[in-house]
């Protein structure tokens, strides 16, 4: 990516155009060897520019490249994300009353998979809503989220156990939680690596974590890439990388589990099984449990004609 060309989206954002970009292997399995899928996405505010996504030629994982530092996505998220949330007129009230509901409904369908009380990590939480239902359970609970205003709302306002950091940052004891969550955040983070160590070191023995993700695309290709969404996981690449980290996906589904408020999305959810799963993911790929680039580009043709012709 030219500097004229970071300069001109910085320029976008409102931030300094001083910054530089670098390229990144594949996040999930450290290949080197990737390809262009897109090179102008969308910036928002319907606002097109180049901001290249490409494809793992070894897996399949569709990711931005290049990219920014971990300071650099500190400021974004605390500033112009944030800023942006508050220009789309982002209810708190229907944010409250929202996650509330998505918790508990995210409760009720893993009820069978979990303790009757238990200890429970929302990584990205927002406000922290999502809690509520567990902590009326009994369950202790702690989240955090890069977004300021949402995180002192629901700290000061709701009395919830939310810290405002970036998920990199994380101190947690280890295998201390029975449940993890991150749900549509490893998509934002800076390093979904480091945050997925962090939640492997606190995981216990057959804790549950669940990873929610966009899915595929429901609305044109143009607008499914976005600034802020720096990867893109699929339901194989959501297993993948669930794997590498000792979890053995039992589910993964496009079933709104948590409702209908985020169409599109889908989940997985894995049962940490530690070193018997890790050392079988790269062997996977080998033998399969992949998509190469050709299959990604077909998907995207494919949902892009199926959403044209739902208008």
């Amino acid at each position: 990516m030219k500097q004229i060309e970071i300069k001109k989206y910085l320029k976008f954002l409102g931030m300094d155009t001083t910054e530089k970009m670098s390229f990144k292997n594949c996040e999930i399995c450290g290949n080197k060897n990737t390809k262009l899928i897109k090179k102008k996405i969308s910036w928002n505010n319907n606002k097109y520019g180049i901001l290249p996504v490409h494809c793992c030629l070894n897996c399949g994982f569709l990711f931005q490249n290049p990219r920014f530092n971990k300071n650099f996505y500190s400021r974004y998220y605390g500033k112009s994300y944030g800023e942006e949330v508050i220009l789309k007129k982002i209810s708190i009230r229907n944010t409250v009353k929202t996650q509330k509901e998505r918790g508990e409904l995210l409760y009720k369908f893993l009820e069978n998979y979990l303790p009757k009380k238990g200890n429970m990590l929302d990584v990205g939480s927002s406000i922290g809503c999502m809690m509520i239902p567990f902590l009326k359970r009994g369950w202790k609970c702690e989240g955090n989220d890069p977004f300021k205003s949402f995180v002192e709302y629901g700290k000061n306002n709701l009395g919830l156990p939310v810290k405002c950091l970036q998920s990199e940052d994380m101190q947690l004891k280890k295998r201390s939680k029975d449940l993890i969550i991150i749900m549509g955040s490893l998509e934002h983070v800076y390093n979904p690596n480091l945050v997925m160590q962090k939640c492997e070191k606190a995981i216990k023995k057959n804790g549950i974590l669940v990873l929610e993700a966009r899915g595929d695309p429901i609305g044109p290709i143009k607008n499914f890439f976005n600034q802020s969404h720096h990867r893109y996981f699929f339901g194989n690449t959501m297993e993948l990388i669930m794997r590498k980290y000792g979890f053995e996906p039992i589910l993964t589904t496009k079933y709104p589990i948590t409702g209908p408020t985020r169409p599109g999305t889908q989940f997985c959810i894995g049962k940490y099984k530690g070193n018997k799963i890790k050392k079988t993911f790269k062997n996977l790929i080998k033998n399969g449990k992949r998509e190469t680039y050709l299959d990604i580009i077909f998907k995207l043709k494919y949902y892009d004609k199926i959403n044209k012709n739902k208008k």
